[in-house]
């Protein structure tokens, strides 16, 4: 038979203290993609893992490549979304939407993930998800630290309980890739675990807000909130509920990813990025 050449993408665990995340568990990431092979969730086969990184050093993976566009962040402004045409633009945005409803639809216990909660304390599995990234942000240890405890402490307190499913945990829309107007690809599964639908569309309607366009300014604004709910249930989605909490939950992920990656950059850079973290602590704050 001989050798095969095919492209490959590794993904590994940082290997330093300048990490984003206190804990990184590229094997939740492998399991999360190899169970979902076979859905209508495209997502890039897993292939091989180092699990305690006896090859990489690091835990990683390889999965298979696959080529296409990716939103900027600001992916009205800027990027395959924001440069389409209404028509396409509306096609890609109904992709997906289409493929997060297929996502929370997906009977997770069949596919072996029945017991894929965050490794954090708490009773619900959205109270792992808070605990979780509370672990960072107790490790980062910035000059802001005691400001977000009410808010944690609000979030553990106020989870809702009732209906689970199986969330992508990172769903902005920089970690879709297109093909034309058509989804190909659904990355960035580090932070997938059971929780709650509302919590990947609250983080897709907080950032689409918080990276749109001045207005005013003539570029292309995303649709409201009230708009982006309504493609998700017509895309068949499940009913959207408590949403003001998972607004605050989705902030509150931002927040501390923001901070965690602002603790590595000069002061000045920190600085002109002030206004953008001031944005997320009114809404928390709120």
């Amino acid at each position: 038979s001989g050798p095969v050449e095919r492209p490959l993408v590794l993904r590994h665990a940082p290997g330093s203290e300048t990490r984003l995340f206190f804990e990184y568990d590229l094997a939740r990431q492998f399991r999360v993609q190899k169970a979902l092979q076979g859905t209508a969730v495209p997502v890039p086969e897993p292939l091989w893992l180092d699990a305690v990184g006896e090859y990489l050093g690091v835990q990683g993976y390889v999965m298979a490549a696959i080529s296409g566009d990716v939103p900027h962040p600001s992916a009205f402004t800027k990027g395959p979304i924001a440069e389409a045409n209404p028509a396409d633009r509306r096609l890609m945005l109904d992709g997906v939407l289409r493929a997060l409803a297929e996502l929370h639809r997906t009977d997770y216990s069949a596919r072996g993930l029945g017991d894929f909660v965050m490794n954090a304390t708490g009773e619900l599995p959205i109270q792992k998800c808070v605990n979780w990234w509370w672990q960072s942000w107790e490790w980062f240890q910035q000059p802001s630290y005691a400001r977000l405890t009410s808010v944690h402490r609000w979030l553990n307190d106020n989870a809702p309980a009732g209906r689970v499913a199986l969330m992508h945990g990172d769903s902005t829309l920089h970690n879709y890739m297109f093909r034309g107007n058509k989804l190909v690809a659904v990355f960035d599964w580090e932070m997938s675990s059971l929780g709650r639908p509302e919590a990947d569309i609250a983080l897709q309607c907080v950032t689409n807000e918080i990276f749109a366009a001045l207005p005013g300014s003539g570029l292309l604004m995303p649709p409201s909130q009230a708009e982006w709910l309504d493609m998700y249930e017509k895309a068949g989605g499940q009913k959207i509920e408590h949403f003001a909490y998972f607004r605050k939950f989705a902030t509150y992920m931002v927040l501390i990813a923001v901070v965690g990656l602002q603790r590595n950059l000069p002061v000045e850079v920190r600085a002109a990025q002030q206004s953008f973290v001031d944005r997320l602590w009114a809404i928390l704050e709120t």
